[in-house]
């Protein structure tokens, strides 16, 4: 009896054993499939929630040097800032342009939007980044193909918007991928590299511009014309020569360019 006793003991210690290396074994795999994050660079938003259709352009950007986040949404362009420790995140208030858009639209961009203040960690694996609520998948990313910056900085444009008043002067330049601003009284220079992202959108606004066209545009509304109201200018130079809007109500541009302003707003204000 006490024979058959210790066979069984000794079968069901080695069951145990086998069971802990068994899990052991599963913890290791699943880290080794579950890669350290590094957040860097832009991600292409491949899922929100439900696998619905989505526009291929949705987009969001880590700068770890920074830790500042930007990307776009579906309608608006986001920034803000985020804080990442031991695959944890925490994103701050997000600000954004003031856009208006069809409402199948709106609707996707406020679903990202609210993902991504739902998010409390991320995952790396497959070549995606998923951003969890509790076990959740709110939202998932694959990094963006690594694209030549040259094309973009030595483009043949400068821009340079400008808003201007007897109090104050405020005004940026684009030119080879570099944002300059002057701000204030003092006109305190910034300087910023601009992403590879960014140039691309804005090499796109352009392009979708008539350029002969911009000096006929008339301005929406007439308050630069009276004392203290801000007066706004866009100027592009390209091979040579230069386009120029009439002056407009600085804030309130003509339809046609207010998506390139809004764009060259947004970067200077990342620039902060």
């Amino acid at each position: 009896m006490k024979l058959i006793l210790l066979i069984l003991n000794l079968v069901l210690l080695n069951s145990c054993g086998a069971s802990k290396q068994e899990s052991l074994t599963n913890s290791n795999e699943n880290a080794m499939n579950r890669e350290k994050v590094t957040l860097s660079g832009t991600y292409k938003i491949v899922a929100i929630e439900e696998n619905e259709t989505l526009p291929d352009d949705l987009t969001i950007s880590f700068d770890n040097k920074t830790n500042k986040v930007s990307g776009y949404s579906g309608c608006n362009q986001f920034m803000g800032d985020y804080t990442f420790e031991n695959d944890s995140i925490t994103f701050g208030p997000l600000m954004s342009t003031k856009r208006f858009c069809m409402d199948s639209i709106n609707a996707i961009e406020r679903k990202m939007l609210s993902a991504l203040s739902k998010t409390q960690t991320l995952v790396f694996a497959n070549e995606e980044l998923s951003f969890m609520s509790g076990d959740t998948v709110v939202l998932k990313a694959s990094k963006t193909e690594t694209k030549s910056n040259k094309v973009a900085q030595e483009s043949d444009y400068i821009i340079e918007y400008s808003a201007t008043t007897r109090g104050f002067h405020n005004s940026l330049k684009l030119q080879n991928g570099i944002m300059t601003t002057l701000k204030g009284r003092d006109l305190k220079e910034a300087k910023k590299t601009c992403s590879e992202e960014d140039l691309a959108t804005l090499n796109k606004l352009i392009q979708e511009l008539d350029l002969e066209k911009l000096n006929t545009l008339e301005s929406p509304s007439k308050a630069h014309q009276y004392d203290g109201a801000p007066i706004g200018r866009l100027i592009i130079e390209y091979k040579g020569k230069t386009y120029q809007t009439p002056a407009f109500d600085a804030g309130n541009p003509n339809k046609y360019v207010a998506p390139l302003i809004e764009k060259l707003l947004a970067i200077a204000e990342m620039g902060k």
